[in-house]
């Protein structure tokens, strides 16, 4: 895939990529679905046809060609004109303006119904700012909550501990106490016992520190109903109003200030949307000046190319043909890839009017013209195998040696596969393969055989002479193989 980057992105966009390979594989079975295979993956047939777009062109009387159609075709022209800088920086401004536009429509039809919509937010806004909170005081509130409602628990239960802690006669501290004064006399007489001593005696300092808190923690719990029913219609207005605007009540505050934003552009509507104005139209003027430029440089490579394949046309059996390629502009149009039209023109016999590439009546000739148009922008199409199925039909000679040139000549910078019946295109191949189909009766088979430098003399000379082959006819061959490669 060195020569298709489009097909190498198309791949990597997908997660297909493998190093800078691609196989296509498909499997037709007699009885069943077909399968196919992008790079050993599972794909749809589509896939599989969309990737195939950007591998091959065939080019043929009956195929589908890229060429027929119009954004290809002023693709080729610009690929041909060195234009891509110019193309992409159009795109960015097209982005920009396109964006500016959608703002500026947004903020007219918003202002139309203005007065409605301030009013509206302006009562959402002030039923918000009552209630709203940020998260801590939204957690202080739920926690305060919680110590109200269980305050006759909490006083209870802290009173039942700090008396099993200090004021029941067996409290935990006076056990303490007895235990320590116990094993102060036995430290005395074995030092190894100081260690537990002091140990009791910092479970003695905790469990008073202990007791101390629980009174002090008390004595600030308090029974206040009043102040319980307080909390629970606050808490109960801020979820009410979270579940009307249908966000948790932690996303209140955000809401809240985006009401509060679109409430302040509204309200300086008049003004954003002078300046908006305003900004659109300096955005519109860099468009059309950028437009204007591209639309300049396709029109002058436009005729260039127009006369690279006029002239080329002349020598493919079609004196007096004519190509153009149209480009005309439209100032009303605003796209991403400019305000022009591009076409590919022909006229393939004198008198007759240019007509669209895509309604040309001949498949000969438009494969010729379609040959003629690859060999002028050879270094410019980034599809790397060309197929040219019968481009000679009609023609002979001379025209179909000037066509074996073009189709080696393009193969320099492309992979070329062509159908052909005439020795004279055959023998400027670089390498020639016969097609040949045989049947037993039952079977019918379609051989592919690569022929080696002896079997192609042998080849071109049956393509000149038919069934009987002289000495003369290989040597007019092996003439023609060796010209070609010249």
């Amino acid at each position: 895939l060195n020569k298709a980057p489009a097909a190498r992105q198309w791949l990597a966009d997908r997660d297909l990529d493998y190093d800078n390979d691609c196989v296509l594989r498909r499997i037709v079975v007699e009885q069943g679905r077909a399968r196919a295979y992008i790079n050993g993956a599972p794909c749809t047939q589509a896939m599989l046809r969309e990737m195939g777009e950007l591998l091959v062109d065939i080019h043929g009387q009956h195929a589908h060609q890229s060429l027929m159609k119009a954004n290809a075709q002023r693709l080729l022209l610009d690929a041909y004109a060195g234009l891509s800088p110019l193309t992409k920086s159009l795109a960015e401004h097209y982005k920009t303006l396109k964006s500016a536009q959608s703002k500026f429509d947004e903020l007219q039809a918003a202002s139309e119904d203005r007065i409605n919509r301030l009013d509206y937010l302006r009562f959402q806004i002030e039923e918000l700012s009552a209630i709203s909170c940020d998260q801590d005081t939204l957690k202080d509130l739920s926690d305060e909550q919680i110590r109200l409602a269980n305050a006759e628990k909490i006083l209870g239960d802290t009173n039942k501990i700090t008396s099993l802690l200090s004021d029941e006669e067996q409290s935990a501290e006076s056990l303490l106490a007895a235990a320590l004064h116990s094993l102060s006399e036995l430290s005395e007489l074995d030092t190894s016992l100081k260690e537990a001593y002091e140990m009791l005696d910092s479970a003695q300092i905790q469990v008073s520190e202990a007791s101390s808190l629980l009174r002090n923690y008390q004595t600030g719990v308090e029974l206040d109903p009043a102040r319980l029913q307080e909390v629970d219609d606050q808490l109960s207005q801020i979820h009410d109003a979270a579940r009307k605007h249908r966000v948790s009540p932690e996303e209140l505050p955000l809401l809240l200030e985006k009401l509060q934003n679109e409430y302040d552009e509204l309200r300086n509507a008049d003004t954003a949307l002078h300046d908006l104005k305003a900004e659109l139209e300096k955005l519109q003027n860099v468009y059309l000046k950028s437009a204007q430029k591209l639309s300049e440089k396709r029109v002058s490579a436009a005729a260039k190319l127009s006369k690279i394949v006029t002239d080329s046309m002349q020598t493919l059996a079609m004196a007096g043909g004519q190509f153009e390629v149209r480009c005309t502009s439209d100032i009303d149009t605003f796209a991403a890839h400019g305000q022009d039209e591009v076409i590919f023109m022909v006229a393939a016999n004198p008198g007759q009017p240019p007509a669209p590439l895509a309604k040309v009546a001949s498949g000969g000739e438009l494969s010729r013209i379609s040959l003629a148009i690859q060999v002028a922008t050879a270094n410019c199409g980034e599809i790397p195998t060309l197929i040219f199925d019968e481009v000679d039909v009609g023609i002979g000679g001379a025209v179909a040696e000037i066509v074996g040139q073009l189709l080696r000549q393009l193969g320099d910078n492309r992979q070329i596969l062509c159908v052909t019946h005439l020795p004279q295109v055959a023998s400027q191949g670089h390498q020639q393969l016969r097609v040949q189909k045989s049947s037993d009766g039952n079977q019918t088979r379609t051989n592919i055989t690569p022929l080696s430098d002896t079997d192609r003399v042998e080849e071109i000379a049956r393509m000149l002479g038919g069934v009987d082959i002289s000495e003369h006819t290989l040597k007019t061959a092996d003439e023609m193989i060796a010209k070609a490669q010249a």
